[in-house]
């Protein structure tokens, strides 16, 4: 069977995956894109629709395939991650922030430190 696919939980879904961006390099690469688009901003923050704009044409000379047709990040990460919301929600570094026009991305300042705080009784 060439293009088998099982059934989980009413879903279908593919058996094989036939994109030549694997999961874990399409993770680093979009992430790094995110960061850099926030890092950009005066205020790092940015529309979740700019988002998915520049998103789209940083990378519409970059080869994404799936079962061998062009495909965009923007359906890469809905296929593969369950959409830009999802793919941002999986990170303490970026912050979704709900406004009127929709989501907001924003940069988290978090800032990491080996101080281990401890209270005395």
């Amino acid at each position: 069977m060439k293009n088998s696919k099982i059934f989980e939980d009413n879903k279908m879904v593919h058996k094989n995956y036939k994109w030549n961006l694997s999961k874990e390099k399409g993770r680093k690469v979009i992430f790094n894109m995110i960061d850099t688009i926030l890092r950009e901003r005066k205020d790092h923050s940015i529309h979740i629709d700019e988002l998915h704009f520049i998103l789209n044409n940083r990378t519409k000379t970059t080869n994404i395939m799936n079962n061998n047709k062009k495909k965009t990040i923007q359906n890469f990460i809905k296929v593969v991650y369950g959409g830009l919301i999802n793919f941002i929600d999986d990170y303490d570094e970026f912050l979704l922030k709900k406004d009127n026009e929709g989501y907001r991305v924003v940069l988290n300042r978090i800032e990491t430190n080996e101080w281990i705080l401890v209270e005395n009784e």
